[in-house]
């Protein structure tokens, strides 16, 4: 009987051993697992705050454009105007021109 206890002592502790070896080379993997995932997180991270910083220096620069827009709209105002008497003036001239016609009878 002493053989039986000591039998199932020994069958016991390789069973214990045994788990142990699995939830350790668990833990392994877990762990390299985790080291992996978190080396991704942290290269998404560096993305999201290179595209952060991008877009916060658009947001910056937007001020600038906007005054460059506003700028280019006013002188294309003045443009239009300018653009507007010519075609006055030339319709003017046109309809001098066009006169004796009248007179004609064309």
């Amino acid at each position: 009987m002493d053989n039986a206890v000591w039998l199932s002592a020994l069958v016991l502790a390789l069973l214990v051993l045994a788990s142990l070896v699995v939830l350790g080379l668990s833990g392994l993997r877990l762990f390299r697992v985790l080291k992996t995932t978190q080396k991704r997180a942290g290269a998404a991270a560096a993305e999201l705050s290179e595209e952060a910083e991008r877009l916060s220096a658009a947001m910056a620069a937007l001020p600038d454009r906007q005054a460059e827009v506003q700028d280019a709209v006013a002188s294309l105002g003045a443009r239009v105007r300018v653009l507007g008497v010519l075609t006055s003036a030339a319709s003017d001239a046109a309809d001098t021109l066009r006169a004796p016609l009248r007179y004609i009878g064309r």
